[in-house]
């Protein structure tokens, strides 16, 4: 009896030590004089998070309450939302070595050894990855996959005259596009995503960005308890390999679609190595033969090795596959969407790109149109593609611009509330689409689509290469209207990081030139 009741006290006084501590936490931002909306105890602001049907909206809502620095709670842990422009060069620039790791579910952290890629790698092991794949985007290189873009957007440009005179949803063909380009960029497979619609790459990338994983129960329960991850990451890993182990036995059972595309790629690597050693050629030029240039299969030391690991090529060339198609076909139909809005400007853009004859350096013919460049600056300030993407933790306790920031809190920029600030973007109303804005140049921090510093997206290059192509050659021959339901059917939804729209409904007519 006597040990019933102290297991009792003691249990009692654990579970109030630990509310106290909880409650504790709740004074972060109090204490520092910053301002926070209501939280719910143990909750923090996820439920108001979770039950937002567009989260970055409902930032730049709080923005306009609470001011361009305000704390949010992900259960106790310390998120900051800014807007302002000199905290955020801080934290992305000056003090970037304090700011080096991203926010991210923590299944997604957990990558052991060599089986982690540029987005989830911090520290020493981004660095040494982000200097070796760096040279992969060069101008020099792009200019040597413009000929296979080329014959992407050839593709899609004969898919297009099947849908003349009829209204139909753009932003599928675009993801097509986008998916071709990638698979014969990235790592040498020539696909026809426009006319094989059960293409299995194109099926299983959709499936991997349809996971939703800030909606796992599992994942939510790490956010709200923090101690749990250890024991929650042994559970989710045991899911996924009774998974693929039923997989395994009972082959109806369909195999997860990232561990189908990785394989996948890692077959096609080791291919391409086999082939080399025998021919001892190499006859490609594509992300996968730049990577594996730079690999061995030995163990490397993130601060001496000068070479990725070989588990580390596949697991990257994975992560820009799935980014790449994504981000830059949503960024495409966003274009299409104002094109089809704003005929004058419209107009103005088929007439720079009248003005520049067609030549074999595709490249440098893209890159000079000034309109073309100030048109897709523009528009991907009005919809930024992944501005959750952008957010950084803290790794080392230090000050910005006057705040203390503790180790393990989150900085997320408010990245519409910035990309439509009047003070950054006028004397032009920054709800109104205008191009020639971008003429003027701007505060370093006010344009923020691919991120800033020097984590900012490495692919961003090759996107805006893959944009201006598509959209050059699109507006050559084509002009776009507005579908009778594009705005009804324009909805935007969040996922993981993307804003997208759900449906981008057009008509299109031939040119008569």
């Amino acid at each position: 009896m006597l040990l019933t009741d102290i297991l009792l006290i003691f249990l009692v006084t654990l579970i109030f030590v630990y509310f106290l501590v909880l409650n504790s936490r709740y004074l972060y931002f109090k204490q520092r004089g910053i301002p926070s909306p209501p939280h719910h105890f143990f909750f923090g602001h996820y439920k108001s998070i979770w039950s937002s049907p567009l989260l970055t909206h409902q930032f730049q809502k709080w923005t306009q309450q609470f001011g361009s620095i305000y704390g949010l709670f992900e259960g106790t842990r310390p998120l900051y939302v800014v807007s302002d422009v000199e905290f955020l060069q801080e934290v992305f620039i000056k003090q970037f070595s304090s700011f080096h790791s991203r926010r991210l579910p923590f299944i997604l952290q957990k990558s052991a050894g060599n089986k982690v890629h540029l987005l989830s790698a911090d520290g020493v092991k981004w660095h040494r990855q982000r200097h070796i794949i760096n040279p992969a985007f060069t101008s020099g290189k792009l200019k040597l996959m413009t000929f296979k873009v080329h014959e992407c957007v050839d593709s899609l440009i004969n898919k297009l005259a099947e849908h003349c005179d009829q209204q139909f949803n753009i932003y599928l063909l675009y993801k097509r596009l986008t998916m071709d380009v990638i698979c014969r960029c990235a790592f040498g497979v020539i696909t026809d995503m426009q006319n094989d619609i059960e293409n299995e790459y194109f099926v299983k990338s959709e499936g991997c960005v349809a996971e939703n994983l800030e909606g796992n129960l599992l994942i939510r329960l790490g956010h709200l308890m923090p101690w749990l991850i250890p024991f929650l990451t042994y559970i989710m890993i045991g899911q996924v390999l009774f998974k693929r182990l039923m997989h395994k036995f009972i082959p109806s059972i369909e195999e997860m679609p990232r561990f189908w595309l990785i394989e996948r790629v890692r077959y096609l690597a080791d291919m391409r190595i086999s082939s080399s050693e025998k021919s001892e050629t190499k006859h490609q030029t594509d992300l996968l033969q730049l990577m594996l240039d730079a690999a061995t299969r030995d163990h490397t030391k993130d601060n001496m090795s000068k070479l990725l690991h070989f588990d580390e090529v596949i697991t990257n060339i994975y992560l820009f596959m799935i980014a790449g198609y994504e981000t830059t076909s949503t960024a495409l139909a966003y274009s299409t969407y104002i094109l089809a809005k704003e005929p004058l400007i419209q107009q103005k853009l088929q007439h720079e790109i009248d003005q520049c004859p067609e030549t074999d350096n595709e490249y440098d013919r893209v890159h000079n149109m000034i309109y073309l460049d100030w048109f897709v600056r523009e528009v991907l300030r009005m919809f930024p593609i992944a501005p959750q993407a952008m957010s950084r933790e803290c790794n080392t306790t230090t000050v910005v611009c006057g705040h203390s920031v503790e180790r393990g809190s989150v900085i997320q920029p408010d990245v519409l509330t910035i990309h439509y600030d009047p003070d950054l973007w006028g004397p032009e109303d920054p709800k109104i689409f205008f191009p020639e804005r971008h003429s003027v140049p701007r505060h370093p921090m006010a344009f923020m689509p691919f991120g800033l510093g020097p984590r900012s997206c490495i692919g961003k290059r090759f996107a805006l290469m893959e944009m201006k192509m598509c959209l050059a050659r699109l507006l050559q021959h084509y002009s776009i209207y507005p579908g009778d339901h594009m705005e009804e059917k324009f909805k935007l939804k969040d996922t993981l990081l993307i804003l997208q729209p759900e449906n981008v409904y057009v008509e299109i007519k031939k040119r008569s030139l």
